[in-house]
């Protein structure tokens, strides 16, 4: 009866050793989701870029936005990030869009800051701010 349980107890020990080897390197279907969410970050920039800020009217007749951009993603760095600014008036009505590519880059989990000086749109009281697109940086 011992022989037997020793020798079930060596088998069983035997059976649930991993190979060290293995352990280090990550499964294939781990790669297959890892690679599936990079494209859809990529395809999606809008999904994980978030903007905010505000904006002020200088002494000079000119519009300043600063804000910052937050990359949500995991795996994606992004450049070359267009924002669309819409002026409105106070009624909140749309008077004029305009949109800027900004030269920051920015890594997962990252922001950056930026600001726009553009001429003052005439009755506007108020910009908010879009992301309209991004590039994957390579």
């Amino acid at each position: 009866m011992k022989r037997i349980l020793l020798f079930s107890f060596v088998a069983l020990s035997l059976f649930s050793c991993k190979d060290s080897a293995n352990s280090d390197r990550p499964s294939s279907k781990y790669e297959g989701t890892k690679a599936q969410m990079a494209d859809m970050e990529k395809d999606s920039p809008t999904k994980f870029l978030k903007v905010s800020g505000s904006s002020r009217n200088n002494l000079v007749n000119r519009t300043v936005v600063e804000g910052e951009v937050s990359n949500k993603s995991s795996l994606t760095t992004y450049k070359n990030i267009e924002v669309q600014l819409n002026f409105k008036d106070k009624e909140g009505k749309s008077l004029e869009k305009q949109k800027h590519t900004l030269e920051e880059v920015v890594k997962p989990g990252e922001s950056a800051d930026f600001k726009i000086k553009v001429k003052h749109v005439k009755d506007a009281e108020s910009v908010t701010i879009d992301i309209v697109g991004a590039d994957a940086d390579k």
